[in-house]
């Protein structure tokens, strides 16, 4: 009886439920199934109902996928989440597939879900700081994600390079003077070693960074022009000397007369 009633539901969703126009290759794709169909057709089994919405979201083929394929997607993506959010193979193709502006916020949704609900995982983590840094444009949101990542890190290095990351973010997000103090509380934090002394140069080179653009507002406000150079600021004693980048990389002024890092050579 609660066969055929399963399968009853299944093709009064099939009728009945919301379609979308797709691809003719793409025809797993032409419905979602309301949630409350997934769960009585896995026989109450939302585990279940989540691994049977996953199978059916990996045979399609992303790159045949249009726009309205793509957003119905992103919604039984959703469902997969909200079924089971610590759901593997959910986040991997969230992460993958859900990467156009569109259709981030249900990504981001996604990765979030399976950040709260794997507790030992760090790549949700780390996905869904790079969408909030590179699509979202917020670096500091992106950089507090990876940050938040870092306990859940059992190797090292990946440690490392996942606070150098954040480290750099940071660096974008905040004013010279902020991001100097919050990349030398990492640095406070840091186990001792080649890592801290790293971190306390990045927080070094940023505090002098924010006495040279002190220095250039300065030079601006008196002067009622930018600086034309770094010397400049040495001329008319803003400054005693131009700072030593301890990355031997120095700094110079961008076309506004702003001083920046100098770019690698």
């Amino acid at each position: 009886m609660a066969l055929l009633i399963a399968v009853a539901v299944f093709v009064m969703s099939v009728l009945f439920g919301p379609r979308e126009v797709v691809h003719e290759r793409s025809r797993e794709l032409a419905v979602r199934i309301p949630l409350v169909f997934q769960i009585l057709t896995a026989a109450g089994d939302r585990y279940l109902a989540a691994n049977l919405a996953g199978f059916r979201i990996l045979v399609s083929e992303a790159y045949r996928m249009g726009p309205a394929e793509l957003a119905l997607q992103a919604q039984l993506q959703k469902d997969v989440s909200w079924l089971n959010p610590a759901h593997e193979d959910n986040y991997y193709i969230a992460a993958a597939i859900l990467s156009v502006p569109e259709v981030i916020p249900a990504a981001q949704y996604i990765l979030r879900r399976a950040a709260d609900a794997r507790p030992k995982d760090w790549q949700p983590l780390f996905y869904y700081g790079f969408n909030r840094y590179f699509y979202e444009k917020d670096p500091v949101a992106g950089a507090l994600a990876l940050l938040e990542a870092v306990p859940r890190m059992r190797d090292e290095g990946e440690s490392w390079t996942m606070q150098n990351l954040a480290a750099r973010w940071i660096e974008r997000g905040y004013s010279a003077a902020d991001a100097a103090r919050i990349v030398g509380g990492m640095a406070e934090n840091a186990n001792p070693g080649r890592f801290k002394r790293y971190l306390n140069y990045r927080a070094q080179r940023l505090r002098d960074l924010a006495i040279l653009k002190d220095a250039a507002a300065r030079f601006r406000e008196s002067q009622g022009r930018p600086p034309n150079s770094l010397d400049e600021l040495v001329a008319t004693r803003l400054i005693e000397r131009i700072p030593d980048d301890p990355f031997r990389r120095g700094y110079t002024l961008d076309p506004q007369g702003e001083p920046i890092f100098a770019q690698r050579r």
